[in-house]
């Protein structure tokens, strides 16, 4: 994966690996870095119940750093 990923992409974290998961859980809002390891982290809403895919009722209310070793971009969905 190709670091750093843009602020507004749709992300989930790399502990999320069921399916409703590659839709994306969490949003990116900023990013800093790159890091002296070439990392970086990215500020992330994500849902209330981070157990849950995102919607009306779970809605983007918490907020959390991630760092870009366990951020995974969503995949595409039609």
């Amino acid at each position: 994966m190709t670091h750093p990923l843009p602020v507004g992409s749709r992300v989930r974290h790399y502990g999320q690996q069921w399916a409703a998961a590659r839709a994306g859980t969490a949003t990116i809002r900023e990013v800093k870095g790159p890091w002296p390891d070439g990392s970086y982290e990215y500020r992330v809403t994500a849902g209330k119940d981070f157990s849950r895919r995102t919607g009306p009722d779970n809605p983007e209310t918490r907020e959390a750093w991630w760092p870009s070793d366990a951020t995974i971009q969503a995949q595409a969905t039609s």
